[in-house]
This record gives structure tokens, sequence and C-alpha cells, in this order.
């Protein structure tokens, strides 16, 4: 079955009834708040719906910057050769590289919709399998790729770490597939706002960060996140996320329109790195906050409840809210087309970025299909 995908058209230019509406709605952006205590459950669902938009842009630039980096270092020159000092920079991209970002963007994507759709329904198969097949452990569990293609996911998505990479794919097999078995068989089933500290993962957090060497409490808290996706709602795990904590626990966020001009956060690095130490600690922290934040907003939200998921993705869009098109003059998905038809998208794409319907659920680390050739 063709899964939908998401692709940019182009945008009508709106009539002036639609600029009213629209100067209203940034009227109200402009005072509205993002306070995690005072943020509103309309503005909360103002800041979701622009995920998709803003997660595409990020990336793209992200890009652009990697190459234009790489052209800017020039070539490598030999002992002895002089060369200018003036710095040299490159501002446009040739046709290949602009086409090489557009593949690249189209698999990052699918990797984000690998993340947060595909994985949790094979993670909540398995757990319904039990035990039924013979060549595989009892319950949930991941396997050696699929940590290796979270790890993959969570250093585009945030903040590149090579080093995590690279001590993920240290490990073995039987070690991560024993682990996860062991960590989302732990996991307690009290209610987190009637027994907050009995609801609190603990012992599911340290059977993957004490065992699995590259997997601290931030992934670990991944980990689960994406476990719990479906079933109990109350067993649901945040993820430690840097922009959840900078909102949540650091009340770091910009304000207004005019967030562009903000001073630079004293929380993050020039790399855009938080300054922090990725504890137990401050996870604990970042897990009663989501807590009280969802709590909150589902009081009086209705059948549409507010998820950790949804929390996670509000709080990227915030955080790059200066490259999103929250404040700008039109609606958040008046240039986003849902297309059911697999078959038009491919139409649409590079031949060497085309997708496989069937590929978003097969899905194999680069590891695994070098390892095939």
């Amino acid at each position: 079955m063709a899964k939908e995908v998401i692709t940019r058209t182009a945008r009508s230019q709106p009539d002036k009834s639609q600029d009213h509406h629209n100067d209203r709605e940034n009227d109200n952006k402009q005072h509205e708040s993002f306070h995690p205590r005072h943020i509103t459950l309309e503005t909360f669902h103002n800041l979701l719906s622009h995920y998709p938009s803003t997660v595409e842009r990020v990336h793209l630039n992200k890009l652009r910057l990697k190459l234009q980096s790489k052209a800017g270092k020039g070539p490598k020159r030999k002992a002895g050769t002089k060369v200018s000092i003036a710095p040299t920079t490159k501002t446009e991209l040739d046709p290949s590289e602009e086409k090489r970002i557009i593949e690249e963007r189209e698999k990052f994507l699918q990797l984000d919709r690998w993340r947060y759709e595909v994985l949790p329904k094979i993670i909540a198969e398995r757990a319904s399998e039990g035990g039924q097949k013979e060549s595989a452990p009892e319950g949930a569990h991941l396997l050696k790729e699929e940590l290796i293609d979270i790890m993959e996911w969570k250093t585009k998505h945030g903040v590149s770490r090579p080093m995590l990479m690279g001590m993920v794919k240290s490990n073995q097999v039987a070690t991560i597939t024993k682990s996860t078995s062991t960590a989302f068989a732990a996991l307690p089933d009290a209610d987190p706002v009637i027994a907050p500290n009995d609801a609190f993962p603990k012992a599911s957090l340290d059977a993957l960060t004490a065992p699995i060497r590259g997997v601290g409490p931030a992934t670990a808290s991944l980990i689960l996140s994406i476990a719990t996706v479906f079933g109990d709602a109350k067993k649901q795990v945040p993820f430690y996320s840097d922009d959840v904590y900078l909102w949540l626990c650091l009340t770091d966020f910009p304000e207004g329109i005019h967030c562009k001009e903000q001073k630079p956060s004293k929380h993050k690095k020039p790399n855009g790195e938080l300054i922090v130490k990725y504890n137990m600690n401050e996870y604990r922290d970042l897990w009663n906050a989501s807590q009280e934040l969802r709590a909150r907003l589902n009081n009086g939200a209705g059948e549409r409840s507010v998820s950790f998921i949804d929390i996670e993705r509000a709080a990227y869009v915030l955080r790059n809210i200066a490259v999103s098109d929250y404040y700008a003059n039109q609606e958040p998905e008046a240039g986003l087309n849902i297309v059911k038809d697999i078959d038009s998208v491919n139409n649409q794409l590079p031949k060497e970025s085309k997708i496989d319907s069937g590929e978003l659920g097969t899905r194999r680390s680069k590891r695994i299909k070098q390892e095939a050739t």
C-alpha cells in the first residue's frame, strides 16, 4: 500500500481577503507567549503544524552550508606551494550540487518519517507477536542496523556527533538486541501524574546505557520514546532532545516576530550544541517538565491529545523559528500537498532519489547495504 508522501507545490497568489486574514493572524502571533507555563493549545498546534516545512528548511540549509564549506576550502595544495591568504567563499552552487542537495534532502525526510512513523509500528508489532518466531527474541527489541539508523537520524536532525556513530557501530548484535528487549520489558506501569517517581523509567534507561557503547541518557530516552509511541499513553517516554531541554528546562526560546535579531543564547556553543552534561538528573528535569506541559495542554484538549512526539516537534520549530515560515503571511500548510499516489511523486524526483513504496518499512543502514555489495 502506497504511503502518503509530502511534496512541495507552488503557492498561488493570495487574494485580498486572505491578506487581511493573515495580517490578523500575524498580529495574534506577535502577542502570543511561548513560555511553557503560558503557551496556549492553539499556539502549540500552530508551532506543530510548521514542523514539516521547518525540518525541510533546516536540513536544506545544513546541506548547502556543508557544500559551500567544502568548496571554500579548495583542493589540497602540495608542500611549498604558495596560496592566497584571502578566504574563498562559494555563494552559489552548480546544478549538479543542487541536484545532490535535493537527493540528500529526500533521503533525510524519508529517514525522518521512518523514525516517527515506521519504526514505532515495527516495535509495536514485535511486542504483540511476542515469542511466536523462534529466531527472534521474545517481545519488542531493536536490531543493530535500526540503532545505527536511529543514531544517523539523531546526528542529522540535531548537532552532528560523528564519534557517537562509531561507538554505536562497535557494539555486538546480541548486545543491542538483548539490552533493548530488557529495557522495553522494564518500562514501568505507574501513572506519571499519580506516582511520578515510580513512573520514571530508570531501570529501562540503565538497561540501555550500561551495556551499549555510545548510548547515554539522551539516546536511551530517544530509543524508549520510539518504542512507546503506541500503546498506553502513560508509558510514553519523552526524548531528551536539545530543543525540548532548551525550551522547557532552560526556558530559552525566541520571543516575537523579530526573533532573527535576538542575541545568541548563553546556553549554546557556537556550533549550536547545548552547554549541558546530558546526565540522568538533567533528563529527570526534562521528564518532569514534559509531563507537566502535556498534562496542562491535554486539560480540555478533547480527542486530539498532545503527545511527547508533538512536544518534541513543536520545540524543534520553536528553536528554528527564524528559518521557519511561522511568521510568514501565509497558511502553514498552503504549500504542502498530500499525495497518496507514490508513482506521481516518483515521476517528479530525479531517478537516483525515487522512493520505493516499501522502502520505509524495510530501510537498512548504509553499513548493511555496503556489506551486501
